[in-house]
């Protein structure tokens, strides 16, 4: 190889190298532009947050909640005595009973020690959005941080007796009011504020607009989806009987006021006695009144793992 030949090898050589290694630098710089945008997406959709709130430890003369109570004003939750454990429930269930929802791990404290919440938000927000807020704050004053899987599992559905055929005696249509004496309840599903009308706002179909649970003789459930109704049922006093959850899978996107007249064994005189023999099975009580069926079949179940958690930060 000549002498010209020989730094014509050597100048392309150093071509091809500098071009490689800005090649590299270029998608070096690539790299990072991307990651930093994802960064600043996951800033731009960050959720929303209480202006002011407390957290302390919840009077021990304060009976404990178990589901999100109503709002105390239109930008105001009040929280008087939850575990966290619990909380986690609340925030980032689906707004309803979440009977399909399990959360497990945590330190000990997390499921006996109950605190006092109270957050003010600005504007008028949704119950959604006072979930959402829940959130953010119970991870920035816990240090919370959870996992979230969500599989299919067996479950019972709730469907329609008849594809083609109308609801039973004991649904009607929910007229838009609630009562103005309040029912005796237990086991109550989460509701609205009791304002009568129109819902402000319709963004939570696991929410009843009025009050809804259990009672002496059975189910009252006023102003809400099917949803509610399979996780009203899906309770301990239905799930004893019909032996796992329920999921509605009925199709029904309306709101209903519907009872249901069945002695479940803790409304009983005697809850240990033997079941009347002529009594009718939930299954048939809930097809004759409601014109529902209960059938196997599946449905999402939620699980929840909190990874960590610590004692609140002080106010």
């Amino acid at each position: 190889m000549n002498r010209h030949a020989r730094n014509e090898h050597r100048w392309t050589a150093a071509t091809t190298a500098t071009t490689a290694l800005a090649v590299i630098a270029m998608l070096a710089m690539v790299a990072a532009s991307t990651g930093a945008t994802a960064q600043q997406g996951d800033a731009g959709s960050k959720r929303p947050a209480f202006e002011v709130s407390t957290v302390k430890l919840a009077s021990p003369d304060v009976a404990r909640v178990v589901t999100l109570p109503p709002p105390s004003g239109p930008n105001r939750l009040f929280i008087p005595s939850m575990t966290l454990l619990t909380m986690v429930y609340a925030a980032y269930g689906g707004g309803g009973l979440n009977t399909a929802m399990r959360v497990t791990g945590g330190p000990d404290w997390a499921r006996t020690t109950t605190f006092a919440v109270e957050g003010v938000a600005p504007g008028r927000p949704t119950l959604r959005e006072f979930r959402l807020m829940l959130q953010t704050l119970l991870e920035e004053r816990f240090a919370l941080k959870i996992r979230t899987e969500v599989t299919t599992a067996d479950m019972l559905t709730l469907v329609k007796a008849r594809s083609d055929g109308p609801l039973g005696p004991k649904v009607r249509s929910w007229s838009g009011m609630c009562p103005k004496v309040m029912p005796a309840l237990y086991l109550q599903a989460p509701r609205r504020p009791l304002v009568n009308g129109p819902p402000a706002d319709a963004d939570d179909q696991g929410i009843a607009e009025c009050p809804s649970g259990y009672r002496a003789s059975g189910i009252l459930l006023d102003g809400v989806t099917m949803s509610t109704v399979a996780e009203v049922l899906s309770l301990p006093p239905g799930r004893a009987l019909l032996g796992t959850i329920v999921t509605d899978q009925t199709g029904l996107t309306g709101r209903y006021t519907m009872e249901l007249d069945y002695p479940f064994p803790q409304q009983r005189a005697d809850p240990a006695a033997p079941a009347d023999v002529n009594l009718p099975s939930l299954f048939t009580a809930v097809q004759e009144q409601w014109g529902l069926r209960i059938v196997p079949g599946k449905g999402p179940f939620k699980l929840v793992t909190v990874e960590s958690a610590q004692l609140p930060t002080a106010n």
